[in-house]
């Protein structure tokens, strides 16, 4: 099966690929709804077993299929990648379990995407370019959720994809070696690569310059694009990290000095707090989701305080004492970073706590690991929109460039 070309045609590979792609594509309105029938039905955890009983399949069949030339080496290589894979899958299971599927879906893809480049390239580069062609496949992915209103585009997802095209390919270039492909990349190939990484860097650097404003003067001005809405259809937010590594962090779209701003404004007018939200979102003439933007220092002071609350009312039913722990100290950190940071909006509020609540949750914490804020991860904080711009395409400039230089040192040897 690897040892020489596919018996299908190069469209035949190509169209069993795409097949593949677009019923991933396809399928993405409908996938909440089979995720909550199976959660609902056979439990979360159906995903995680699942997706491990695959990878232990594959496995056992790419021993098979090589089973006249298997070595030590194939056997470690093959099992170390279904191992790494399998751990990842149930790191995933305590957070989003679903989210391992895609394992699945873009391991696939990549097995599809190499039979299909092995009909031309026969070297070194074929690996590289299944990892660049599926990771552009997985930011198409996560356009289209972007575009369905009960989906969310998410970065980690595309960085998800990312890791199950690449595994496959080490699994296939380091424990199955296809004897079809051998030998370093030509000039054609390193154009073929440069080309490639540009498209899917240039795409990528499309979704990282997608911010709500941008959303909002387009959707307000391009005809036809009016159905998206910039306070639903989130791509992509920069913001800042804040806080002491050595004891709690968290991130938010405010700088420290807007964050004291705001904190002293709310202190002079006093005209909104967490009660006048409360009773607003009693009454149904409130939503959360709408200050995201108008006023995005109340929206956030009011998710610390949701998690804040959330996680002391776990720990007081938590099922351990180490989970107990855990809990109370991921409550009084956020209460810590609501009286530092938003103190005005919780102040004579019913979600103010007491002195001796304080005391109770502190003394109940596990207090000596770093705790690290769970709202607004999705921000980027380790680049400015400014810098993923130059970096992004700065580099689709430099590799166009350069599959420019491989074309033509390609056509100068085939001169001579």
């Amino acid at each position: 099966m690897f040892d020489r070309p596919p018996r299908e045609s190069e469209a035949g590979s190509w169209g069993y690929a795409l097949f593949w792609a677009g019923l991933t594509f396809v399928t993405v309105p409908y996938v909440g709804v089979g995720v909550s029938y199976v959660t609902k039905n056979l439990g979360a955890g159906f995903f995680t077993y699942k997706v491990a009983a695959l990878v232990v399949l594959a496995v056992a069949v790419s021993l098979f299929l090589i089973r006249h030339r298997v070595t030590l080496a194939s056997c470690l290589w093959l099992l170390g990648i279904a191992g790494l894979i399998i751990y990842l899958t149930f790191g995933l299971a305590g957070g989003s379990p679903v989210e391992a599927v895609h394992y699945v879906q873009y391991g696939t893809l990549s097995i599809l995407l190499f039979r299909a480049f092995s009909h031309r390239v026969r070297d070194y580069s074929i690996y590289f370019a299944v990892i660049l062609t599926g990771t552009l496949a997985g930011i198409v992915d996560e356009t289209i959720q972007w575009l369905t209103p009960t989906r969310v585009f998410d970065l980690r997802d595309i960085w998800l994809n990312f890791k199950a095209t690449t595994l496959v390919q080490i699994g296939l270039a380091a424990g199955i070696r296809p004897g079809l492909i051998s030998g370093l990349p030509g000039w054609a190939s390193l154009r073929r690569l440069c080309y490639l990484s540009a498209l899917t860097l240039g795409c990528l650097g499309l979704c990282l310059q997608n911010t709500p404003d941008r959303i909002a003067w387009y959707s307000a001005n391009v005809p036809g694009l009016g159905f998206i809405d910039p306070t639903r259809n989130i791509m992509v937010e920069y913001g800042y990290l804040h806080g002491d590594d050595s004891k709690v962090s968290f991130r938010s779209r405010l700088t420290l000095e807007e964050l004291r701003r705001s904190n002293d404004g709310y202190a002079e007018d006093g005209a909104m707090n967490l009660d006048t939200v409360h009773e607003r979102a009693s009454r149904g003439t409130f939503s959360l989701g709408d200050y995201r933007f108008v006023d995005t220092y109340l929206y956030e002071g009011r998710l610390h305080q949701i998690r804040r609350d959330q996680n002391r009312k776990r720990a007081e039913s938590g099922a351990t004492e180490e989970i107990r722990a855990r809990q109370f100290a991921a409550a009084h950190w956020e209460n810590v970073i609501l009286t530092d940071h938003f103190s005005e909006i919780l102040r004579g509020t019913r979600y103010e706590w007491s002195p001796e609540t304080e005391i109770d949750v502190r003394t109940s914490a596990d207090l000596n690991t770093v705790y690290t804020s769970s709202i607004s991860t999705h921000l980027v904080v380790v680049f400015s929109r400014r810098q993923t711009a130059l970096l992004s395409f700065g580099g689709v400039i430099f590799l166009i460039t350069s599959g420019m230089f491989c074309r033509w040192m390609s056509q100068r040897r085939e001169a001579t």
